[in-house]
């Protein structure tokens, strides 16, 4: 398993627990990963961003640089990092993985179907949310496929968050049924963490050169968040609708598909 789709199932299935143990493990484990996004031109040009205090890197490799990746890994030898590319071949993720690289991220038009039988890197599809709507044996589709993750992007901007918004992104991770992460702005305070957590989103994506030093309170936001509600007190009978606390397992979705 990727070391990212191993992070995220740890956010989405940690509960209130009790006890210094489980104080302990808490603080291990946030309620939301945070992704930084960074461009391999960033990275070279200042290299502090390698050590940004964030659980992952998400870097953009410009296709035309045929030795990005091996620099990137050198670079980030000791980080969790992934890739984000327009489209990529079989060979591209052979690369990206013997850089290093745990993770891609793709855009399904120009990606070859054979990025999928890679077991090394944790895949992740694109989905801007003015893509038009899938139908229901699209999204099946999808949701059988050896896909782990789904990067959306609100096409007009998450902020402000509106409950239109968070129907939208309900809509968008119905479709898909994956482990959710989100593009966000760095202007994104505590209460959207919140929200979003709540959601079911597992992680968010924030670019560095626009967050600065402001990543820091980001991270402080998540780990000072209200602890999730327990089952019991959302009442036995709330419905289920995805990735997130008191939401549906991977095997809930695989049960509604047979």
């Amino acid at each position: 398993m990727s070391r990212l789709t191993d992070l995220l199932d740890k956010t989405q299935t940690s509960s209130p627990g009790i006890g210094f143990a489980a104080s302990r493990q808490a603080a291990a484990t946030p309620d939301i990963a945070v992704i930084g996004r960074v461009s391999a031109t960033e990275l070279a040009e200042d290299s502090a961003l390698a050590d940004s205090p964030v659980d992952a890197l998400l870097v953009t490799l410009d296709a035309s640089d045929s030795s990005a990746a091996s620099r990137v890994g050198d670079a980030l030898k000791d980080r969790l990092w992934g890739a984000r590319v327009g489209s990529a071949s079989a060979e591209d993720a052979m690369a990206l993985n013997d850089a290093g690289c745990d993770f891609i991220v793709f855009d399904p038009e120009g990606t070859a179907a054979a990025v999928l039988n890679d077991d090394a890197l944790g895949k992740v599809i694109a989905v801007g949310f003015d893509e038009p709507e899938f139908d229901e044996d699209e999204a099946r589709a999808i949701r059988t496929l050896d896909i782990d993750c789904a990067l959306l992007t609100p096409t007009d901007g998450l902020l402000p968050l509106t409950v239109q918004k968070l129907l939208t992104i309900q809509k968008m991770r119905g479709i898909v049924r994956k482990r959710a992460i989100m593009n966000v702005p760095a202007e994104t305070g505590k209460s959207e963490l919140e929200t979003l957590r709540n959601t079911g989103v597992a992680a968010i994506a924030v670019s560095l050169a626009e967050v600065g030093e402001d990543i820091q309170r980001i991270k402080d936001d998540i780990a000072n968040l209200p602890r999730r509600k327990s089952q019991s007190t959302r009442g036995a009978n709330t419905p289920r609708v995805g990735f997130g606390g008191g939401s549906a397992s991977v095997e809930d979705f695989d049960e509604d598909d047979e």
